[in-house]
């Protein structure tokens, strides 16, 4: 029966999508914040922003109360290719513990991911986290399946200026679905380069363990207290990406675009509330 359905999810990509030849597998449209679009669809989140800790459950940064974050955007400006995430964190005296929601899709064919995440400082310039994620894909009249995949990751802050960043996403390995198709595995690595307190640089590399890795550049530019501005270039498709982040009082406002060479634009809008004193 879910061959059928995963057949008939092919069937509607390829009618969304066959000029561009752009078909995407189960659960490969990974959540990212808009922050971390705007470096390159970078995953290693040394901005700590709340969103980010959902692939990178390390990132989690010194607040000491409870943060919410949301975003929605669409992929290649397709409204079947619409995602939405939501994320919180509650930190207490045995690290940070979190909240992810992720969804993808259209009613006809649909994704939802939810994460738990809990991260902690280990040493002085140590931090590591795990993220257990329930992925559930749905199709009406063909059926719905799921599976758990397991992410760790860890950041190290190997001088005043260098921070280096690892995510083992998927390790367990996970299939779903009466055929069994693999969810992808990464294995992501990044450098984080601080110039000055208002520049700093990013190079990331992304190696799925099916295909080609590929090289990402980023560089993040804060001009003023409330203005921040991210650029990003990705090597394998080619991508350009821009984010700005506005900062009013505590709330945090961010827009991200993403071109691609032979698709349509890429949007995210999102939010950051922290909550308490």
């Amino acid at each position: 029966m879910f061959y059928s359905a995963l057949m008939f999810r092919n069937k509607m990509h390829i009618l969304l999508l066959f000029a561009t030849g752009y078909l995407p597998a189960a659960f490969e449209h990974t959540f990212l914040s808009p922050l971390n679009v705007g470096l390159g669809f970078s995953y290693i989140n040394f901005s700590n922003n709340i969103l980010g800790t959902i692939m990178d459950p390390a990132s989690f940064g010194q607040e000491d109360r409870f943060q919410l974050a949301g975003q929605t955007g669409r992929r290649f400006n397709l409204k079947p290719l619409t995602h939405n995430s939501f994320a919180g964190s509650i930190p207490t005296r045995w690290g940070h513990f979190g909240l992810g929601i992720q969804s993808f899709g259209m009613k006809q064919y649909s994704e939802s991911t939810m994460s738990l995440i809990y991260g902690k400082r280990l040493k002085k310039r140590l931090k590591a986290g795990i993220a257990v994620n329930v992925y559930s894909l749905s199709i009406p009249d063909y059926g719905s399946t799921n599976t758990v995949g397991v992410s760790l990751a860890w950041q190290v802050q190997l001088n005043d200026r260098v921070h280096w960043g690892t995510i083992l996403h998927n390790l367990n390995n996970p299939v779903i679905g009466d055929v069994k198709e693999p969810l992808p595995q990464l294995i992501i690595t990044a450098l984080s380069f601080t110039a000055t307190k208002k520049i700093s640089a990013q190079i990331e590399w992304e190696q799925d363990t099916t295909y080609e890795g590929q090289l990402k550049a980023g560089f993040k530019f804060q001009p003023i207290e409330w203005l921040l501005i991210h650029t990003g270039f990705v090597s394998g498709t080619g991508q350009v990406t821009g984010a700005i982040g506005l900062n009013f009082y505590r709330i945090k406002l961010n827009y991200a675009m993403a071109n691609h060479p032979n698709l349509g634009p890429s949007h995210w809008m999102g939010f950051h509330i922290p909550l308490g004193r």
